[in-house]
This record gives C-alpha cells, sequence and structure tokens, in this order.
C-alpha cells in the first residue's frame, strides 16, 4: 500500500488533469450534437453530367438548406467508382465526408473486382437510399420488333446476331442485358462502349439493334422516331410511360432498378446519422424536389438506415448472381 501511494499523483495534479481531459471531450461532444459545424463534402464516384452527379446536386442543394451549411459535390471518378469509393471510405469520420452511393458502387462492384478498397457493408453507414429509376428496352425502329414476344422471336431465329450496348463491361446496363439473356433463353451479343452517348448514336444509326437505357435519358429520343421502346424493367409500369410493358410481363420476376443513395464512413457519432437521415428524409419529401427527379426518370425514396442497409444486401446478391451466371470479371 505504502508503496503504490508513492506513485500517486498530487490532488492538484490530479484535478488539473481531468480538466484537460473534460477541456479535450467536450469540444468533441459539442461538435456531434452541434453537427454539421463546417461545409460537408459529398464525393461523386463518376464524371459531372451523368445520372449520378445529376442526382446528388439535386439532393446536395436540399440538404444544404436543411443543415445550414453548404454541401459541397465532389466529382471523384475512376475505376468503376471505386476511385470515389475509397476517398471516401478513408475520410474522417465525423459527417463532414459522404458518399453518393449506387447501384455499380454499392452492389455490383464486390462481385467484379477482385480487389476493392472498401467493403459496402463494412466501410460505410448507409443514411438513406435517395433516388430509384428503371431503364428501358429499346431497339432500333428499322427492326421488326414491337413487343418482348417479337424480340425473343427474332432473337431464336437469329442466334448470336443482335447486338446490344453498354457504357462498359460491368455495368448496370451490360449486367442487365445479361439477366435477359438467361431469363430469356436468348443469344444476344454484348458490344461495350466508353460512354452512353455513343451507343445512342449507333442505335439509332443501326449498328446496333438494341440497349438498355435509363428512362430519363431515353425519353428526348422517343420524338426522332430512329429508335423504338418495347419494354420497361421496373415490376411496374412507370407514370411516365404508362403504355410501356414491363419486361417482367413476359418474364416474372424480372427487374432491374438503378438507385443512389447516401452513405458516411463507419463510425460516425449517431447524432450525425441521425441529423443527416432526418434532413434527407425532408429533402425527399418535397414536391418541387420530386418533379426535378421526375424530369429524370427517377422517383425519390424515403428510407430509414435499416432499410438502406437491407436493399444493399438484396441488390447486392441479386447481381452477385447475374455476374456469376455470366461469368463477368473486371481487372
Amino acid at each position: 500500500m505504502n508503496a503504490l501511494k508513492k506513485y500517486a499523483l498530487p490532488r492538484h495534479v490530479h484535478f488539473t488533469m481531468t480538466l484537460v481531459l473534460a477541456a479535450l471531450i467536450a469540444p468533441m461532444c459539442s461538435n456531434a450534437a452541434d453537427y454539421p459545424v463546417k461545409p460537408i463534402t459529398l464525393i461523386v464516384p463518376f464524371a459531372a453530367g451523368g445520372p449520378t452527379d445529376a442526382t446528388a446536386r439535386l439532393f446536395a442543394k436540399e440538404i444544404s438548406t436543411e443543415l445550414g451549411q453548404p454541401v459541397i459535390v465532389d466529382n471523384r471518378p475512376g475505376a468503376g467508382g471505386m476511385t470515389g469509393g475509397g476517398a471516401a471510405a478513408r475520410a474522417t469520420r465525423d459527417g463532414h465526408t459522404l458518399l453518393w452511393g449506387g447501384t455499380s458502387t454499392l452492389a455490383v462492384a464486390p462481385s467484379l473486382f477482385a480487389k476493392l478498397p472498401y467493403d459496402p457493408l463494412k466501410s460505410f453507414q448507409p443514411v438513406s437510399r435517395a433516388v430509384r429509376g428503371p431503364l428501358v428496352l429499346v431497339v432500333n425502329a428499322k427492326l421488326p420488333i414491337n413487343t418482348m414476344a417479337d424480340l425473343v422471336k427474332v432473337a431464336r431465329e437469329n442466334p448470336g446476331k443482335l447486338n446490344y450496348g453498354s457504357a462498359g463491361v460491368g455495368s448496370i446496363i451490360h449486367l442487365t442485358g445479361e439477366m435477359l439473356r438467361f431469363k430469356a433463353g436468348i443469344d444476344i451479343v454484348h458490344v461495350p462502349y466508353k460512354g452512353n452517348g455513343q451507343v445512342m448514336t449507333d442505335l439509332s444509326g443501326g449498328t446496333l439493334q438494341l440497349a438498355f437505357v435509363a428512362l430519363g435519358h431515353m425519353l428526348p429520343h422517343m420524338q426522332d422516331g430512329a429508335i423504338r421502346p418495347i419494354a420497361i424493367t421496373s415490376v411496374e409500369r412507370n407514370p411516365l410511360v404508362p403504355d410501356l410493358p414491363t419486361v417482367a410481363e413476359a418474364f416474372p420476376g424480372f427487374e432491374s432498378m438503378e438507385w443512389f443513395g447516401l452513405v458516411a464512413p463507419t463510425g460516425i457519432p449517431p447524432e450525425a446519422l441521425n441529423k443527416l437521415n432526418l434532413a434527407f428524409r425532408h429533402a425527399s419529401n418535397r414536391p418541387e424536389l420530386r418533379q426535378s427527379i421526375a424530369k429524370l426518370g427517377y422517383l425519390a425514396v424515403d428510407e430509414s438506415p435499416e432499410e438502406f442497409s437491407q436493399a444493399i444486401r438484396t441488390e447486392g446478391a441479386k447481381w452477385r448472381e447475374v455476374v456469376t451466371q455470366a461469368k463477368v470479371h473486371v481487372e
């Protein structure tokens, strides 16, 4: 006992250390309660101008209003979304750096790449999914294809002669084509491009026979008469094109939806997570935002972190099956 007393700190030193620790802890607690205390960086893992970027910017503006701090969109394209995803996973875990994750980065990438700089379920804390949108199966208008039945008939009569384009190997559009190939039992050939623009050009010109395109991307092209939409990949028909049948009407269970949402590096303070989710859900229910999202071909989604987490798991399992069946691999 005397030996222990020998090393005990004097009372005034102990009191001073207690004050120092309290001073260090107080700002941390205050920052969590007062979150956000500085501008928020929203990493978008794809280039500006596409649907990922467009939806992110709409929500960034609304979240900024809700939280009273600027939300700065930081485009980090590269490696199919891995560059931006990796940067977000390594960010400080205080809720001031977030990731605009989507189908490609959170559900498809783990099955495509042998090594990822992040784990969608371990590296990130889901905040809320933001939007969901279907793809549209379109064909060159000169083909005698008006329905899914026509497509299956022509494909079976001409195995390996119908080409479908996508923005690249492993993209959601590529995998949707593979899913159709399996479900319909048809032999169609994938042609990868470096972007959607050339896909639409070649489809209109007849170099490609069919493609899956985002609904918002397809609508402007319907007027020129060069392409013909024949089905949509949502389970239910879409109010923007109510007369367009779903692929599921011909092949029950078929669904391919592109989606985006907000995730934060795992370990952010619970208060920050709650504030983010609340701000996000308030924003997603604003009529003006919903109208803007609809013009892009998407529907705004209102989800809890738990619901978004389950969606990532479910979607990941679905696309893993397609990737495995199609033997798709990206170096």
